[in-house]
């Protein structure tokens, strides 16, 4: 029995904790009172009180940065700590710098400090000769200016560190450059506690990389990669920074998943990310890859319910196996089926309508989802979304091909629209 400690969570990746139990090991959850994922996507307390109920023992901590190598000392004096990880964003560098200094087995803090720093990524990957996006730092309105024209528009504006696209926008005129920084005081005051400790100030531009966005969900193994899964990730038509689903497999041909693998590969080794699993996204342009960002964490969403679907694998059980340094099998293409992740946002927002639930009921029964996340009552606001964490809704749905699962998708988001009474977030097949 190994010790396997969880450092915060998404409410989508709290099954990792029961895996885990299944596998055999002790379970420990440590439960940060400040910049928590679970705060961020408001799991309901039930649900959390559930997925906890699979941890031997759970550890309150008030601040994740501050608090949380004094807690893992404890602990792991208490009882041998054999892997530390997460599946929250807000706690992955932080659960690398205590795992470093315990000297559990992770991924240098070096090392993904630089991955998941946009600027100093692209800054190693072009001292490397690895394709990436043209960028430059900017830190006035006046900066900017002159780097979208050195750029060229339209270009892309982010913070060095983000989470769910917030502080992203692409201008494609001066005028919305221009926008941009006048919006960017209000933007950040705007910010929620936890949101505000990890975006950054720092800002950079980069060019428009023409193409369509997928994701890699990579085991780094000792640095020689594995890719258990390639996604297509569809952009809403309304705003190209909002994702409304991920559909497993990409359905690229074996060539293009052959230059996904060796484009990874050459990331990964400049990089020097070692341990763990990753979701990294990258744009699929004509000349090839090219990375949009390095996140320290498993595929986020409902997305690990649809692997689970077209495998058969938990990829939880993947997770700690590749934590602990144990041997781990998986899956390669061609894949038997498909399947795709919708997450659900409201263009403009709005109040459900009376009858709502009996409604979602019939659409269910329509569609036989695989998993879903669709807590919704009559009455209930629903948010114009603003990003990945406005989103109301998530539901996944079987296929027998990745065509067939986006033209499902887009059915599921007509049938939901006439019952909900308002425009929901699509993508364009």
């Amino acid at each position: 029995m190994s010790h396997v400690v969880f450092v915060d969570s998404t409410g989508p990746t709290l099954p990792a904790l029961e895996s885990a139990k299944d596998m055999g090991h002790f379970v420990t959850f440590v439960q940060p009172g400040d910049a928590s994922a679970l705060k961020l996507g408001k799991t309901p307390e039930e649900r959390l009180r559930a997925a906890l109920a699979h941890a031997d023992q759970v550890v309150a901590i008030d601040h994740l940065e501050a608090d949380l190598l004094d807690a893992l000392k404890k602990i792991h004096a208490d009882r041998r700590i054999d892997a530390v990880l997460t599946t929250s964003e807000p706690a992955v560098v932080p659960t690398v710098k205590a795992a470093e200094a315990l000297g559990i087995r992770t991924t240098s803090v070096r090392s993904m400090e630089t991955a998941v720093t946009k600027d100093r990524c692209r800054d190693a990957l072009k001292a490397a000769g690895i394709r990436s996006a043209r960028h430059l730092r900017v830190e006035t309105r006046e900066d900017a200016l002159a780097a979208a024209r050195d750029l060229g528009l339209p270009v892309v504006i982010k913070p060095s560190r983000s989470a769910g696209k917030e502080g992203v926008a692409i201008a494609r005129t001066e005028d919305e450059v221009t926008a941009y920084f006048e919006e960017l005081p209000a933007s950040r005051e705007a910010l929620n506690r936890t949101l505000s400790t990890l975006v950054s100030t720092e800002l950079l531009m980069e060019e428009y990389v023409q193409g369509v966005l997928h994701s890699a969900e990579i085991v780094a193994n000792g640095g020689e990669i594995e890719i258990f899964m390639i996604a297509r990730r569809e952009q809403a038509t309304h705003n190209a920074l909002y994702e409304v689903a991920a559909v497993l497999p990409a359905g690229l041909n074996s060539a293009e998943q052959a230059d996904v693998k060796d484009y990874m590969q050459a990331v990964f080794t400049e990089l020097g990310l070692t341990v763990g699993l990753y979701h990294v996204e990258f744009i699929m342009s004509a000349d090839g890859p090219v990375l949009v960002e390095v996140n320290g964490r498993i595929m986020g969403g409902m997305a690990p319910f649809v692997y689970r679907h077209i495998t058969g694998d938990d990829p939880f059980r993947l997770l700690v196996q590749e934590h602990l340094g144990e041997e781990f099998a998986v899956q390669q293409p061609p894949f038997g089926s498909a399947g795709i992740s919708i997450a659900l946002g409201s263009v403009t927002g709005g109040v459900l309508p009376e009858g709502v639930e009996e409604r979602i009921e019939r659409i269910k029964e329509k569609h036989g989802p695989i998993a879903y996340s669709l807590n919704l009552s009559s009455g209930q606001h629903i948010p114009k979304q603003m990003g990945n964490f406005t989103v109301f809704g998530f539901c996944c749905l079987p296929a027998e091909t990745t065509e067939q699962a986006r033209a499902r998708g887009l059915e599921l988001i007509a049938d939901l629209e006439e019952a909900l009474g308002f425009e929901i977030a699509k993508y364009a097949l």
